[in-house]
């Protein structure tokens, strides 16, 4: 629970509390949790008997503060991107960036980019077998990135080493996400400041 809760404390910061931006693809958000995308999420239910009570401004206050809806935010996270997502079995910091990319560009994506990234360090299949970068972190995943570490045992490398390689890959993969996105549409282009702040 330890690098959960690191990593919950960095992806925060990126995400607002209470957010309803009309051109914001995610829709109407808390704590970075989209209605579009989780409509069935239980805190949707506190939001929408108290919504039309208070003024817009007091939002934010309010759902910290009196509506519980830390806890269920903390919940929800903890189930649907850290443990769905495996992110206990890698290093702080490769958690903290498949945690945070799948709660901003989904847990499938950040996983491929996890996958791809392992599939361009691996010295042409020298350390371990290409994955097939269907995002689902498994085993397969786990083994490889486990061997991928092992590979620190040479003397040009360390862990410090290889956690920042792997994530200089992740992170150029997710920025050419956020790349293609803005090409495909251009009120995108206001988002590209918190993107970037986050890669």
């Amino acid at each position: 629970m330890k690098k959960f809760k690191t990593a919950y404390q960095l992806t925060t910061i990126h995400e607002g509390v209470y957010v309803n931006d009309p051109a914001d693809r995610g829709g109407e958000t808390v704590c970075g949790i989209s209605r579009r995308f989780w409509p069935k999420w239980a805190g949707w239910e506190l939001i929408d008997v108290n919504i039309k009570n208070y003024p817009q401004q007091e939002w934010n206050d309010r759902i910290l503060k009196n509506l519980g809806i830390q806890g269920m935010v903390f919940e929800f996270y903890y189930v649907e991107f850290w443990l769905k997502n495996n992110c206990e079995a890698f290093a702080q910091e490769i958690a903290n960036e498949l945690f945070d990319t799948g709660v901003n560009q989904g847990r499938v994506m950040a996983g491929t980019y996890l996958q791809q990234s392992l599939n361009k360090l691996n010295r042409n299949q020298k350390d371990f077998p290409d994955l097939v970068t269907d995002g689902q972190i498994g085993q397969k995943t786990r083994q490889a990135y486990e061997a991928y570490m092992h590979t620190s045992r040479f003397s040009s490398r360390n862990e410090d080493k290889l956690i920042k390689w792997l994530l200089k890959w992740m992170n150029y993969y997710q920025l050419r996400k956020y790349d293609l996105i803005t090409n495909n549409d251009l009120s995108q282009e206001k988002f590209v400041p918190g993107w970037t702040e986050r890669t």
